[in-house]
């Protein structure tokens, strides 16, 4: 039985539900891969003797976005100091974007888990205006400035290090997820919904997302004179935003701190056609993004939204093949399958499992 030690500061809910899933399914990892898992908080984990530290076969760490890299670096290299010879520290990344916030980070680790990853991991080596690929899109399009931001720009990894970084499992497997597919483990029939096309992306025009999201609210309401489309701008309660979405056909869900959402789950499990920009840049799991067979992608600007809600509506046929394809694919992942797969996936890269995929031996 291998021993896996979670270790995190627990300064955010969001990142902290990359662990979610381990937790849940952790009868089941157990069982087909021989991992046991403990949990510590880093506080209390950054005390803890290195001789019982050395019992821990693998440890996984995470911190919030704010931490400085100095400070990373520091209890990255103390709990790694602390290991058996053969023992593994692995960062799990559970921040909404697809960058590595502290390149000096990765020499310190043997991998560095993300919940989602450029597909062309050369991406990696470039240098960006802001925290992301999204903030730099940003800067450079519409002028917004990071200069004050708490991460003006960003530095580029090590190519010698690219190889440690990995896929591990999106939020499609958060808590919230698990728990609304139990609510609704079946797909809404196309019948019951009485609205066409549903939108609620608003945020403060303040805010460095605004001009990732302004066009859309005005498109989808342009087509109202022909279509039933439903696109507010103030926030309702959970169950009211649930009920829009399981009475919509399509759901349009635009791109906010990162690529991925809940909202992007949420309106697949309510039996939605997903529609969003373009993620041909992304690797994720569970992907439901695989162009016109899970979601449904638009140009960054939306400038062919319109004509894409329209053909879509004009295809039902095309609209239930989509949305029952991308419902599949998410089930299937929540049915604990995703997460033996993905965990089952580090320990390979850690060595820790036979070319087949089986636990080695302890």
């Amino acid at each position: 039985m291998r021993r896996v030690l979670l270790v995190s500061d627990q300064a955010s809910y969001t990142n902290e539900q990359q662990f979610a899933p381990l937790f849940a399914g952790r009868g089941r990892i157990r069982e087909r891969l021989g991992v046991a898992f403990h949990r510590q908080l880093l506080s209390d984990a950054l005390l803890l003797p290195s001789r019982l530290l050395r019992h821990y076969d693998i440890v996984g760490l995470k911190l919030g976005f704010r931490t400085p890299e100095a400070e990373v670096v520091r209890i990255a290299n103390t709990i790694k100091s602390a290991l058996a010879a053969n023992g593994k520290l692995v960062y799990f990344d559970g921040d909404d974007d697809l960058c590595v916030q502290w390149p000096k980070l990765l020499p310190c680790v043997d991998l560095y888990v993300k919940k989602h990853c450029f597909r062309d991991r050369s991406a990696y080596l470039e240098s960006r205006i802001g925290k992301t690929n999204l903030t730099d899109y940003v800067a450079r399009e519409f002028g917004i400035s990071f200069a004050d931001d708490i991460i003006p720009t960003s530095e580029p990894v090590d190519e010698a290090q690219l190889d440690k970084i990995v896929l591990g499992w999106n939020v499609g497997l958060d808590d919230k997820i698990r728990a609304f597919h139990g609510a609704h483990p079946e797909r809404i029939a196309t019948a019951a919904k009485d609205i066409d096309v549903v939108c609620r992306a608003t945020v403060n025009p303040k805010s460095w997302i605004y001009p990732l999201r302004s066009a859309v609210i005005p498109r989808i309401n342009a087509m109202g004179a022909n279509y039933r489309v439903l696109a507010p701008e103030q926030r309702v309660a959970q169950d009211v935003y649930y009920e829009e979405m399981l009475r919509s056909r399509i759901c349009v869900s635009p791109f906010g701190y990162g690529e991925i959402c809940w909202r992007d789950f949420e309106a697949v499990l309510c039996g939605c056609v997903l529609v969003k920009p373009d993620m041909s840049h992304v690797e994720t799991a569970p992907d439901l993004f695989v162009p016109n067979e899970t979601y449904v992608p638009v140009r960054w600007d939306y400038a062919d939204l319109e004509a894409t809600l329209a053909g879509l509506l004009a295809d039902p046929e095309r609209c239930e093949r989509i949305r029952s394809n991308a419902f599949g694919v998410l089930s299937a992942s929540l049915e604990q399958q995703g997460i033996v797969r993905g965990f089952a996936q580090i320990l390979q890269r850690l060595g820790a499992t036979d070319p087949a995929g089986s636990p080695a031996s302890a």
